[in-house]
């Protein structure tokens, strides 16, 4: 038989022509994951495959017509939730994802289940319909169904992402309702600044140099700062425009990604609440692959790629490989964790194993992250706050002295005259 065909990983669209002992010669199109698997269907179908070809896909049917949709997370959360509750009761897979599509949902979401539908109806596994799908699930979300599936308890850790996504959810939303408004303030107050030393103070300016007083020093840098930003406000802008590309170009090299997560979770206010949130999802999802009987050296390494930080990704690669050489997860973890990992945390993790109660340690001690990550974005406002308020009073009595001062001298020096 003539076939251009091969074995591939991924879902592909093959033409065939097969002869029909009553209609004579037909064609058509099928999606599969190989060859085989169509033959096997025109066979069902009563066909006799005469030649079987991948179709070719031009530049254009390949460009992503969803380039600029997207799907928020809390569509991602409903999705896995309504999921796992109908895989648990028993509904097949394809059957549970038609149920699931609808107009109401986002629709790069119903697009994308349409197209999993199809996949997996051509032989693909949930992962690796999912995996076609960069843009929607990211790849812990991946490894972590591409496990369930190889321990039979796909339900269970569909169940368990829904509960990281909402967590993820509940403390993204703390943290911007907690610097949404020192942000408005800092906003508007270096809006207000800017506009007071570009348009206001010149005009004053003029005024003070006519009575030939001397400026107070307030005023003086403020002017000198007006007088800067005239004269090279273009280097500045295309200064500042440089230092993003860079600052982005050297983020997308694995180096660069590593330097700025380190920042992140070393950073003062946020570092915390960063380190924390990754040293969370490590333990959630070790915890729940160890729990369903994924190999551990398999579960250290979707559970190091969830932590959603480059840094403690790297550092947990070590741990991981440590592990492979026989070392137990507490030991390698302060060997090569022990800046992020706190001492108790370890010592929690050697007690587990030692007891052989590795999963409810790490149970416990998510929980333990959890409570005080929570408890550190629901003070952070109260933190910010008095931080804001002294920067912009400051900002606001440098900005009135600039003005106030040069008047009370000019007023005081037409008096003596």
């Amino acid at each position: 038989m003539a076939s251009g065909a091969k074995t591939s990983n991924t879902v592909e669209i093959f033409s065939y022509i097969a002869r029909d002992q009553k209609s004579g010669v037909v064609k058509g199109e099928i999606k599969a994951l190989e060859e085989r698997v169509v033959q096997e269907q025109l066979k069902k179908m009563g066909l006799d495959p005469i030649s079987i070809t991948i179709k070719k896909v031009s530049v254009f049917e390949n460009l992503d017509i969803n380039m600029f949709e997207s799907v928020p997370p809390d569509a991602i959360y409903n999705f896995s939730r309504q999921l796992s509750v109908m895989l648990k009761a028993g509904v097949p897979l394809i059957d549970a994802l038609e149920s699931m599509l609808s107009k109401t949902i986002n629709p790069l979401l119903n697009k994308t289940v349409e197209k999993i539908i199809e996949d997996i109806s051509a032989g693909s596994t949930l992962s690796g319909a999912l995996e076609k799908h960069p843009k929607v699930f990211d790849t812990m979300y991946i490894n972590i169904i591409r496990a369930g599936e190889s321990s039979g308890v796909l339900e269970t850790v569909l169940f368990k992402l829904a509960d990281f996504i909402s967590y993820d959810l509940q403390l993204r939303n703390g943290i911007k309702q907690a610097i949404r408004y020192p942000m408005i303030v800092i906003g508007i107050t270096i809006s207000v600044g800017f506009y007071a030393v570009a348009f206001i103070l010149p005009r004053f300016s003029v005024l003070f140099n006519q009575t030939g007083i001397e400026l107070p020093l307030p005023t003086r840098i403020l002017l000198g700062i007006d007088s800067f930003l005239q004269n090279y406000s273009g280097f500045l802008i295309a200064g500042f425009l440089l230092l993003i590309a860079a600052f982005f170009q050297l983020k997308r090299t694995k180096k660069g990604a590593v330097m700025w997560d380190r920042f992140k979770i070393k950073a003062p206010v946020f570092g915390k609440i960063f380190k924390n949130m990754a040293i969370s999802r490590f333990c959630h999802v070790l915890e729940t692959l160890n729990r369903t009987g994924v190999p551990i050296l398999e579960s250290l390494t979707i559970s190091s790629r969830s932590t959603g930080n480059s840094y403690v990704r790297h550092k947990l690669s070590n741990t991981k490989s440590d592990v492979g050489l026989g070392h137990k997860i507490a030991q390698s973890l302060d060997k090569y964790g022990s800046d992020i990992f706190e001492a108790q945390m370890i010592k929690m993790i050697q007690v587990g194993e030692e007891a052989a109660s590795l999963d409810d340690m790490l149970a416990e001690i998510a929980v333990m992250v959890d409570n005080e990550t929570k408890t550190r974005v629901n003070t952070l406002t109260s933190t910010l706050e008095p931080i804001i308020t002294v920067i912009m009073g400051g900002m606001i009595l440098v900005l009135a002295l600039s003005i106030f001062l040069p008047i009370w001298d000019m007023y005081e020096s037409l008096a003596n005259n």
